[in-house]
């Protein structure tokens, strides 16, 4: 009966404890609560919402209840995982070193928050180590990947959230701090120990170390969350050697100041260096080498209603190892030079320091030092600006000659590209500038128009800063003269691999006295090209009341087509443009226009003036382009065609009127030779041994040889009496007949038989053939008688 009694009593027993079981949804926990701990078991439904799971102690049950001492507990549902979280916090009077906090297996399941109140003696700090794990600091709405995130509080201020395996490896909070975790439901407690200590009492509200990584490494970091008014934060960064940290502020809010002076400002303090202040939306320090201190402190904020957003600032932390390059020197006061250094892309990881000030832009100037570095830059990522002053303010100082404009100081520690050069040229008061190219001329290249050149020229005024021009080299322009004592000369690199502006001098500049015109252009076209010419200030108009002339010069056999391509005529208000066109250098007028009329192509033969005047007020700009082009000028060509031929014929004439001249002198001289009397006593035409070969009767025709020598002019002297002559005339015989010699025939080419014959008479056969000779005198002999009675009259027979 009692052991029945007994089987019955534990049966209902059995049944009761399965009944509570079914009712409360799980089994019994048993809760171990520590010393200065308290749990808090709290449902996470919003607040007003009824939910049926409740927590159960001694089968009381409620939505939530604060475990101080060790408890047993249940649930009234099957998952209250879903409906409960559990906080557990800890009061840590005077800090007690280190933080280990006990895992409680029995809530492995719920959502979690470890929370540790830190409280200080009275003006202490209290240092938190977390140097085992390491902290990174998140968004406020971020989570971390291992479920377990950090929350740190100061004076009821968050400081912020993080995750474990970060840089921060301390944080020092003034006065009572409260240093929390949250695991996620499921995930079992994964904390190493945390290191707590006091520190000495400091005037921010909070202080965070961060130890930079041996590697390329970015952290971000987040000002207190509602920042309260007239409170600092301090970050202190220690930095590996040979790397560099730049700053950059990702975001930001300033809050209402009460005084606007006071704005929130980032303060870095490298330790031996000074201070330096940036504002929240300025440029923040890059590639700074060494540990230092970030300082940002808020204002006193204004109270309105509704209140202002408050201080808020992501700012970004890298540090990186780089490339680094130094240029220090001093740029000559002579000089007159100014040298600018830019980054293509200000985003580019390129960095430029001047005397370690982080700028995109660096300007050196003439008498100053510098102390430039650069880092990670290469010569794609540069751009240098240069500009020089070039002054002559008296005519004794100026030079007589063109003078080459050059750039000659070199920065070769600096890389780069030199982009644009400007000279600024300053003569004396009302003088002229003149230019010219010494490797070949200029052109016009207007900015509209495509051009190939590799550098491009700039020609303004300084003081209107006007442009007069926009100019490439290697054209038929080959002189400017501007009215003006100061302008501006700009050359500027179109591509990266366009031609080094400082190669060599490509303009020569001289200061001349006043030119009677605005501008004068020198030209020479080519027969080739066209030559294209714009009015200064293209694609603008020509200052009211200005002038300009061209002077085209080109060879005399040529002609030039000029063709006006774009002219705009403005409507003046009180008279009218002019453009003329004169030969050179006769000045006739080719072509004048002072209406608004059209103007069609102009055929000017040999060079020529262009002129153009603006009127002193228009409407619409003053502006033309022309187009000369060159051709042979048919009418110089025939005349010159012409003078060829007549030059010709006279020279055919004049030597054909000589050569019969020749011929008719010589002809009269034939004729007026005589018969040939020749004088031989030995009755031989020619001895052999005395003479050489006999001659031909053409080598006989000797102009030295005399045909006939009358015998009283050579014995004149010896016939001083006439009865003398008469005597011996009588005796002489009576005259002979005067033979000729036979046509074709020579008397040195005969036998001397025959001569004798012919000289001395004789007729018939010759002595070959033993004929008789006939006593017949020939006129020679009676000469030869005649002659002989003289000299025997006068004595001088025995000479």
């Amino acid at each position: 009966m009692r052991l029945w009694r007994f089987t019955c009593f534990s049966l209902l027993l059995l049944f009761f404890q399965s009944s509570f079981s079914e009712l409360t949804g799980g089994s019994e926990l048993n809760i171990a609560v520590e010393k200065g701990t308290s749990i808090h078991i709290n449902t996470s439904a919003p607040a007003g919402i009824n939910t049926q799971c409740q927590v159960c102690i001694s089968q009381v049950c409620q939505s939530s209840v604060v475990l101080k001492s060790d408890t047993r507990l249940n649930f009234s549902c099957s998952q209250p995982e879903n409906v409960f979280i559990v906080q557990i916090i800890r009061d840590k009077p005077n800090v007690i070193p280190d933080i280990e906090p006990k895992k409680h297996h029995a809530f492995q399941k719920f959502n979690r928050t470890f929370t540790w109140n830190l409280m200080p003696s009275a003006r202490a700090t209290i240092n938190l180590s977390f140097s085992k794990t390491g902290l990174r600091q998140i968004q406020p709405t971020d989570g971390c990947p291992d479920k377990h995130v950090y929350m740190l509080t100061a004076e009821n201020v968050t400081v912020g959230r993080f995750c474990r395996n970060g840089t921060i490896r301390q944080v020092d909070v003034r006065k009572v701090g409260k240093l929390s975790l949250e695991v996620s439901g499921g995930q079992p407690l994964d904390m190493k120990a945390i290191g707590v200590l006091q520190g000495s009492a400091m005037d921010s509200l909070v202080k965070i170390h961060v130890v930079l990584p041996e590697r390329s490494s970015t952290q971000d970091f987040f000002t207190p969350n509602t920042f309260p008014g007239n409170t600092q934060t301090i970050w202190y960064f220690k930095v590996p050697q040979t790397y560099y940290t730049d700053v950059r502020v990702l975001s930001h809010t300033v809050p209402t100041c009460l005084q606007p002076e006071r704005i929130p400002t980032m303060k870095y303090i490298w330790p031996g260096k000074n201070s330096l202040v940036k504002p929240l939306n300025g440029s923040q320090p890059m590639v700074e080498t060494g540990d230092f201190y970030l300082y940002i402190k808020n204002c006193n904020m204004s109270r309105s209603r509704p209140p202002s957003q408050g201080l808020m600032v992501h700012f970004q932390i890298s540090a990186i190892t780089r490339t680094k390059g130094e240029c220090i020197g001093h740029l000559p006061e002579n000089q007159t030079l100014q040298i600018r250094v830019m980054k293509r892309n200000p985003k580019s990881a390129c960095v430029l320091k001047l005397d370690s000030v982080i700028m995109d832009t660096v300007t050196i100037a003439s008498g100053n030092q510098y102390d430039l570095d650069i880092f990670d830059c290469n010569k794609e990522e540069l751009e240098w600006t240069v500009n020089q002053t070039i002054e002559c303010k008296e005519w004794r100082n100026c030079a007589s000659t063109p003078f080459p404009i050059t750039f000659e100081y070199e920065l070769q520690c600096i890389p780069g590209v030199l982009k644009t050069i400007t000279w600024h040229l300053h003569g004396p008061p009302n003088s002229a500038v003149e230019l010219q190219s010494p490797t070949g001329g200029l052109q016009h290249c207007p900015p509209e128009d495509k051009h190939y050149s590799s550098i491009l020229l700039n020609v303004a005024h300084v003081n209107t800063g006007i442009n007069v021009g926009q100019f490439c080299p290697k054209g038929t322009i080959e002189k400017i003269q501007i009215r003006e004592s100061s302008i501006a000369v700009t050359a500027s690199v179109t591509s990266l691999g366009g031609q080094n502006l400082a190669a060599k001098p490509f303009l020569t500049y001289l200061f001349t006295q006043d030119i009677s015109e605005h501008y004068i252009f020198t030209v020479a076209p080519k027969k080739d090209n066209p030559t294209v010419l714009a009015t200064p200030v293209w694609p603008s108009g020509m200052k009211p009341s200005s002038t300009v002339s061209w002077i085209v010069n080109i060879e005399p056999q040529l002609e030039s087509k000029l063709k006006f391509r774009n002219v705009s005529q403005p409507k003046c208000k009180g008279g009218h443009t002019n453009i003329a066109v004169r030969t050179i250098p006769s000045q006739t007028v080719v072509y004048t226009t002072k209406k608004d009329e059209n103007i069609n192509e102009i055929l000017i033969p040999g060079s020529f003036y262009l002129n153009m005047t603006n009127c002193k007020s228009s409407t619409v700009p003053f502006r033309a382009m022309m187009e000369i082009t060159l051709q042979n000028n048919t009418d110089k060509f025939s005349d010159k065609l012409l003078g060829i031929i007549l030059s010709i014929v006279g020279i055919v004439l004049i030597i054909l009127t000589a050569v019969v001249i020749w011929i008719v002198l010589r002809k009269k001289k034939r004729n007026k030779a005589p018969p040939l009397s020749v004088y031989n006593p030995n009755q031989h035409a020619f001895l052999p041994g005395l003479h050489g070969f006999p001659k031909t009767q053409e080598e006989e025709e000797d102009p030295h040889t005399y045909a006939y020598i009358d015998d009283t002019l050579v014995y004149s002297h010896l016939l001083q009496h006439d009865a003398e002559n008469e005597q011996c005339t009588d005796e002489s015989g009576p005259p002979l007949p005067v033979r000729s010699v036979r046509e074709g025939k020579s008397l040195v080419t005969k036998g001397s038989a025959l001569v004798d014959n012919e000289l001395y008479g004789y007729q018939g056969q010759s002595t070959t053939s033993g004929s008789a000779k006939s006593p017949i005198k020939t006129s020679e002999e009676g000469a030869y008688e005649t002659r002989l009675c003289v000299l025997r009259t006068r004595g001088l027979d025995g000479i």
